[in-house]
């Protein structure tokens, strides 16, 4: 769940009301040192919620519109280096 108040461009769109979200995510973690690895993530889902459209006028704040609106495709993309505290444990025994 999420609001938000985004202008680009002399139009702003406001969701003042909760805009809603499901999706599922993925997550992999490429070790490349004994301290260092690098984290990937991708998300996909839906997201639905009521909009408002304004401009900004003067000192002003005009509201244009109210619209739904609703979303299906990715939510979400990372990809980061994380640095492990004490570092990882050597194994005995080969990579069992």
């Amino acid at each position: 769940m999420l609001t938000y108040d985004i202008e680009f461009g002399g139009t702003g769109y406001l969701g003042d009301r909760w805009t809603h979200g499901v999706g599922l995510s993925y997550g992999y973690s490429l070790p490349v040192g004994r301290f260092l690895s690098f984290d990937f993530s991708i998300g996909v889902g839906y997201l639905w919620g009521d909009y408002k459209k304004y401009r900004p006028m003067d000192d002003c704040y005009v509201w244009d519109s109210t619209s739904k609106r609703s979303w299906f495709g990715p939510t979400k993309a990372g990809i980061s280096l994380v640095y492990i505290l004490g570092g990882r444990k050597a194994r005995k025994g080969g990579g069992r």
